[in-house]
Formats: C-alpha cells, structure tokens, sequence
C-alpha cells in the first residue's frame, strides 16, 4: 500500500511542478492519517515503477529517445517539446555513458545534446545546472554555440545549423 501512494505523490509532484518531497508535505498536511514519508530516497525509488514512453529508454528518473532524423539544433529541440520533452542535458558520467551506448547502438556516431553557449557561459535549454561536462574537443563558440555528444569521445561543439541526430528527454508520465 505505501508503494502505491508513493507512487501517486510522485505522479502528483510531477504534474504540478512540486518537487516530490513538497508533494508528500502538503499532502500529508491535509490527510492526517496518512503515513509520513521521512526519506526522500524513497520518492526518488518511486520512479522505477513508472515506465517510459514506446521508443524511451528509461535511465534513472528520466526518459531518452534517439531521433535519428537529422536536424538543425533549434529544429531538433523543436521536435523533442512536440515530443513533450526537450533536447537532452547531461548530468553526471553514468549519464553520459547512457547516451553513448544509445548513439552507438542506434548507428550514430554523433548526435546534438541541449548545450548551448551563451555570452561565453555554457548552458543546458532545459535550465539544469551546468555542473558536468565532458569536452573532447572545443572550437570557437561565437561560430560554433550548440554542443553535441560523440559516440566513441566527449562533446564538441559545432555550428548549430548543422544537422545531426539528437537526443530528447522528458520526465516519465504517470
């Protein structure tokens, strides 16, 4: 029974914008006898129960999908919100290794991520915070602001009218 109500937390937190401990707060301020959550560890667990859409791939609280149509930076990010998504960022080397394997098992050698350079600071289109990079190789950014992941080396970064696969990330639906 816990499991299906933090399960439904976590589905409320994510339609509503609340972070998941938030969700589990206001709830349980209204229902007083519900059973209190005292380890957000276990909101996160919550997400191993909701699946991705056909064609994602699940890698931890997060769906992937490798476009293999070929666009331009903006048009790829264009494609991924129609998709209810964006272009994907990259957290953390686990990550990065996720959507390696993806490109290299979809036959891409390359593929746009959502890094973007502006006024000389690297950024990610869907606001994370840029704490992980993994750069191969960096040209000039006033010529070349998009970032794109490499399959077989770290990012680099090229003109953003080029066209590539690309990845797109959403938050699983419940």
């Amino acid at each position: 029974m816990n499991t299906l109500v933090l399960l439904f937390l976590f589905c409320v937190s994510f339609s509503h914008g609340a972070p998941a401990d938030e969700a589990v707060e206001s709830i349980n301020d209204q229902q007083p006898n519900a059973v209190p959550v005292e380890d957000p560890a276990e909101v996160a667990d919550i997400a191993t129960f909701v699946q991705c859409p056909a064609g994602w791939f699940r890698h931890g609280s997060r769906c992937f999908l490798l476009v293999k149509s070929r666009m331009s930076w903006l048009n790829a990010e264009n494609h991924c919100v129609s998709q209810q998504g964006g272009l994907a960022s990259v957290q953390s080397p686990a990550e990065y290794q996720f959507l390696q394997n993806l490109a290299d098992l979809g036959g891409q050698t390359s593929a746009w991520i959502g890094a973007f350079n502006f006024q000389n600071t690297w950024m990610w289109i869907d606001r994370a915070g840029f704490y992980y990079s993994n750069w191969q190789s960096l040209s000039s950014v006033s010529s070349n602001p998009c970032a794109y992941l490499q399959a077989r080396a770290g990012w680099a970064n090229t003109n953003c009218a080029t066209t590539l696969a690309f990845f797109c990330v959403r938050i699983p639906q419940c």
